[in-house]
């Protein structure tokens, strides 16, 4: 075996009992190839199919790129397919594959069905699943036994990197978060009372949207938009910190990941998403009373008094209680991506997005479970 031109010429017996030296060989020749593509040239070689799942996890190991492999040998030929993987793209003689090549080629790859391509397609994307979902309950597992840990050793309790947190991530995202609860509020309060004013019952428009402001507006509006803001900061951040190397660096010094850079920002979040969901639902019944005003011309003595005489506090109550787990749900989920993330900056940008669409669907889920909680309650 030898470099020749960035290219790997393999020859002679590579069946099931190969010297170790050979194999370390063929190993640090791949390294050098590290994330980048691959030229692999079979010459008057044997190999087996216990060589071919060797050189597989070399390249996967490696991250190689693209691996292009040529022989004249059909018999070989036949195996070399089973190189296939999802982790770098295949090239047989040119061919890319799965792809099948023609007669006129020496390459030698059997047609599968498109019944055999949906079942792999299927069967890779659950597995891909299963293992996500692992990674993730191992993750939550982990965070919330360092949580736990706090209360055996409460000078862990980083206090400075909560307050950072709770400024940088949520009150820094007020504004925005406020205006939309507000055109949001706006918005709905307008269609639902021009509606029930074609029914004739125009004072109602005060008690639906006031419920809705309270009970799903606040803290849900306010909940999409910090998944947009914060998951995606929290995802960018973890993934740069693994980028610049600054996470192996808190591994060298000893110091717990878990405790600097993820329990300050899941706690933070916790903490001030109730705080900042009372000042979205405010806006938000502001937005409401506007609408109503301009809509119906119910002054806003009316659309206070109204609004005391029939909503109850415990509507203002549930949208509290939800904003805890909405925080809780975008701190853990943009952290997670963050440690998902490699080392290079196209994983950041690849889980930073996988971040916020996880975050929003997961609010939405959350929501709609406390939805059926409530509603079970019949609050």
């Amino acid at each position: 075996m030898s470099q020749v031109s960035k290219a790997l010429h393999i020859e002679g017996q590579w069946g099931s009992f190969v010297p170790r030296k050979n194999l370390k060989s063929l190993a640090r020749e791949l390294k050098s190839y590290a994330e980048s593509d691959v030229l692999i040239y079979f010459e008057d070689a044997r190999i087996s199919m216990l060589f071919i799942s060797f050189l597989k996890e070399l390249l996967v190991r490696n991250r190689i790129k693209n691996v292009y492999v040529y022989s004249d040998d059909k018999l070989m030929l036949s195996m070399l397919h089973q190189l296939n993987s999802d982790k770098f793209n295949l090239f047989i003689n040119g061919v890319f594959l799965p792809f099948c090549l023609d007669e006129r080629t020496e390459c030698i790859v059997k047609k599968r069905s498109y019944i055999v391509y949906l079942m792999d397609f299927i069967g890779r994307k659950v597995v891909k699943a299963l293992n996500h979902t692992v990674l993730f309950l191992n993750f939550l597992g982990l965070v919330i036994y360092s949580f736990l840990s706090y209360f055996v050793r409460p000078q862990r309790f980083r206090i400075g990197s909560v307050f950072y947190n709770m400024s940088n991530s949520g009150f820094k995202a007020l504004f925005i978060g406020v205006v939309t609860a507000f055109i949001v509020g706006f918005a709905i309060s307008l269609q639902g009372a021009l509606q029930l004013n074609s029914l004739g019952v125009p004072l109602m428009s005060i008690d639906t949207t006031a419920k809705l402001s309270l009970r799903e507006m606040g803290p849900f509006i306010l909940a999409l938009v910090i998944a947009g803001r914060s998951a995606s900061s929290y995802t960018a951040e973890i993934g740069s910190m693994k980028l610049t190397e600054e996470m192996q660096a808190m591994n060298t010094m000893n110091l717990n990941v878990m405790h600097f850079l993820v329990l300050p920002r899941v706690i933070a979040l916790i903490i001030v998403m109730p705080l900042m969901t009372f000042v979205a639902d405010a806006f938000a019944l502001f937005g409401g009373m506007l609408a109503i005003k301009a809509s119906l011309n119910i002054g806003f003595e009316q659309y206070i008094d109204r609004f005391y005489e029939s909503v109850a506090l415990y509507h203002f109550w549930i949208g509290i209680i939800k904003a805890p787990f909405f925080g809780f749900v975008v701190a853990i989920v943009g952290c997670f991506y963050g440690f998902l993330c490699s080392g290079n900056t196209q994983s950041i940008g690849k889980y930073t997005t996988r971040s916020v669409v996880s975050a929003l669907f997961w609010i939405i889920v959350v929501n709609a479970i406390f939805s059926l909680i409530f509603s079970r309650l019949d609050l």
